[in-house]
């Protein structure tokens, strides 16, 4: 294997973006596999599963990995909202495929940020980009915020991270390092206080001045509700002018796997007919990150369904095969391929949600329980207080956060929770749940937010998926739909996406409440922005429930 060290590609406005190739021994002219990382490139081959590039090189690929802009050894400086990965992984692409080395066929992947790369570089629609595997990421929102204009805490510690662990890199100049470095060592310890900081654009933890960075998470706080702010960013992507074989890839734990079944979607919703056709979606047991383990937190999935059993990594060399290289290979049989969490099988369906997934729903009575039937005309008291939201995350009197013991938090006074009867046989989930909820409320806006868990005879309650709403969005993207205080609104929205199997003797557990911070900013109960608001009121909030205001959750129960 031959290598090429710093190629320094250039871009449009002139800055280099530094690139190091893995090249076949034999001279030649080959197809190329393209990755895109913030996180320094040296550090490629320390993920073997899915970054086997000697692999991928024995398999007669070229392997290229580039720092993206303003990281490590590459010029200029990051947008962390992603503005610059559209136009710089469209000429990373084409630079590539015009050199003697390739043979003008040009393949992408990666995971988390560098997923995301891949999706921005189909958007520009290259001309030599034919095929990717974006794993586990998002697209349809700008990093760190949601469908609903949210901004999660996770974004600023996400900088902190980048910022602190190359500390040279962001901050070449020493005067400057020495001034800044402290300040951001001294704040770190603290993000989680300063998570609830109003308003969020005045956090001191995000305004330091010298670091770039921060600016961009300062400016996605103060405009994450304008719609220019979102087209200067190139957000949301929209895949009608994607023209590129996607392969993309999740796990029931990961944090991204709502946002990464949603791209799927969107790819299968596209305009363009290449795109549509030729899209596919692996979802395994995983949990975010490249090593794909066969357990997590003391669950066994099986040995034989951890990243390396099912060979993740010669999935993606066969797609790129049928698509670079133009052989009669596949990286698995049908559409969709995914794991039911619980029962450790694998299925393939020829969609997502599966053909055979019926619309069950489960109504949500005055007595805290859910049901097939319609319940009696009822309601039920909701408050949410942004002084003290409901959380996210969970970590268990265990140590356990992926599979933690949601009946813990069962003390909250600002949450319902409903369960269903007892069930007699197993039921499998698999598909989208859906949440409707009718609600009356004393404020013009807030949030509503179910969890959907699995509560085991000893009491034991496993979270399956989440779902939110923030209610002046839930009409749409850059909707703006004020609730009036005192009148019945019926809100419908995602409750996100399952492949989960329930056991008998089991029952179905709904947990409600008025957010889930800090996964998402929390709402202020004002007309005012939320993202930069000062003053916050209490949501004193009605779930009304039976009769013409059933409110219900919707699971996808699979038929056999």
């Amino acid at each position: 294997m031959r290598t090429i060290t710093n190629m320094m590609i250039p871009m449009r406005d002139g800055v280099r973006l530094a690139t190091d190739l893995y090249l076949p021994d034999k001279e030649g002219a080959y197809p190329l596999i393209l990755m895109r990382t913030p996180y320094d490139k040296r550090d490629f081959g320390n993920d073997p599963l899915y970054a086997d590039y000697p692999r991928y090189v024995a398999q007669g690929y070229i392997v290229a990995v580039q720092d993206c802009r303003g990281t490590v050894l590459s010029e200029g400086t990051i947008n962390q909202n992603g503005a610059n990965e559209h136009e710089d992984g469209y000429d990373t692409v084409e630079y590539l495929a015009a050199q003697p080395f390739s043979d003008g066929n040009v393949g992408m992947f990666g995971l988390s940020y560098f997923g995301f790369t891949q999706h921005a570089a189909a958007s520009m629609r290259p001309p030599h980009l034919k095929a990717t595997c974006p794993f586990m990421c998002c697209s349809l929102s700008s990093f760190g915020t949601g469908s609903m204009q949210t901004v999660a805490a996770f974004h600023l510690s996400w900088a902190y991270g980048q910022l602190l662990e190359r500390k040279e890199t962001y901050f070449p100049d020493p005067g400057v390092r020495e001034k800044v470095v402290p300040l951001l060592e001294s704040f770190r310890d603290k993000l989680g206080e300063y998570a609830s900081f109003l308003p969020m654009t005045d956090n001191p933890a995000a305004n330091i001045p010298g670091v770039p960075m921060l600016c961009d998470y300062v400016e996605l706080a103060k405009r994450v509700e304008d719609p220019e702010f979102w087209k200067s960013i190139h957000s949301p992507m929209d895949y009608d002018g994607f023209h590129t074989a996607m392969l993309h890839g999740t796990g029931w734990m990961d944090a991204a796997v709502n946002n990464t079944i949603d791209n799927y979607l969107a790819a299968r919703k596209s305009k363009d007919a290449w795109t549509r056709e030729n899209s596919k979606l692996l979802i395994g047991p995983w949990t975010h990150g490249g090593v794909l383990p066969d357990s997590l937190e003391g669950v066994d999935f099986g040995r034989e369904n951890s990243g390396h059993a099912q060979d993740v990594t010669g999935m993606m060399i066969r797609w790129f095969d049928r698509y670079l290289k133009g052989k009669e290979t596949d990286c698995f049989p049908g559409r969709v391929r995914y794991f039911v969490m619980n029962k450790n099988e694998w299925r393939e369906s020829a969609e997502w949600p599966p053909e055979d997934a019926v619309r069950t729903r489960l109504y949500l009575a005055d007595d805290l329980t859910l049901g097939k039937d319609i319940p009696e005309k009822g309601e039920l008291p909701l408050v949410y207080d942004p002084a003290d939201p409901a959380p996210s995350f969970h970590v268990d009197k265990d140590g356990r956060a992926a599979f933690a013991d949601w009946s813990e938090i069962r003390d909250r006074k600002d949450m319902l929770f409903f369960s269903s009867g007892v069930f007699d046989e197993g039921c499998t989930i698999a598909g989208d749940v859906r949440a409707r909820l009718h609600v009356v409320t004393d404020v013009p806006d807030t949030d509503f937010a179910v969890r959907l868990t699995d509560i085991a005879p000893d009491g034991y309650e496993r979270q399956i998926t989440t779902g939110f709403v923030r209610a002046r969005h839930r009409n749409g993207l850059f909707t703006e739909d004020f609730l009036t205080p005192g009148e019945a609104a019926c809100i419908d929205f995602a409750a996100g996406y399952a492949g989960y199997f329930v056991a008998p003797g089991h029952r179905i557990g709904l947990q409600l409440a008025g957010s889930l911070f800090p996964q998402y900013n929390r709402n202020l109960n004002t007309k005012e922005a939320p993202s930069v608001g000062k003053e916050f009121t209490v949501a004193h909030d009605r779930i009304l429930t039976g009769a013409e205001y059933a409110s219900f959750l919707e699971l996808p129960v699979l038929a056999r």
